[in-house]
């Protein structure tokens, strides 16, 4: 009897490999892809250390059916650590873009308000809480629009 390869340890191997998430796989961030269809909340930060990060991303758990309601999308540009959006890392590039975009350097931090037109509605180099936010949102046409449109 001749001997031959163990096919369920092969298929195992690329069940591992398959299974292991690739973090070089960084994407390519634009506003303009998220036009007309979401809010943006950028925060920079120089960390996920710095006490104004920590705070600001408390307030944006503390209401997530709010943000939900609003189609605002959570953009987070670290100076060091992974800058992220919907959980997925983006690239250096799109990090470097936004920084030269709305000019923050990697130390500072600051939270900025993008609206559905792609344009800038708040910027504040201290955290925003919830409620200011959905304030600022909430006056807008356009939710007021939308608004109307739900009821």
């Amino acid at each position: 009897m001749s001997a031959s390869p163990n096919p369920h340890s092969q298929s195992l191997e690329a069940a591992n490999v398959a299974a292991t998430p690739d973090r070089s796989q960084r994407i390519e961030f634009n506003l303009s892809d998220y036009q007309w269809q979401n809010r943006i909340l950028l925060v920079f930060a120089p960390s996920i250390n710095s006490s104004q990060y920590r705070q600001q991303m408390r307030a944006w758990q503390a209401d997530v059916a709010g943000t939900s309601d609003r189609d605002l999308k959570l953009v987070q540009i670290l100076g060091t650590g992974e800058s992220q959006v919907d959980g997925r890392s983006l690239s250096s590039a799109s990090v470097e873009k936004l920084r030269r975009q709305f000019e923050i350097t990697p130390e500072e931090f600051a939270v900025i308000l993008v609206g559905k037109d792609g344009t800038e509605k708040q910027r504040s180099q201290t955290p925003i809480d919830s409620a200011m936010l959905f304030r600022t949102i909430d006056a807008m046409p356009m939710r007021q629009q939308e608004m109307r449109s739900r009821q």
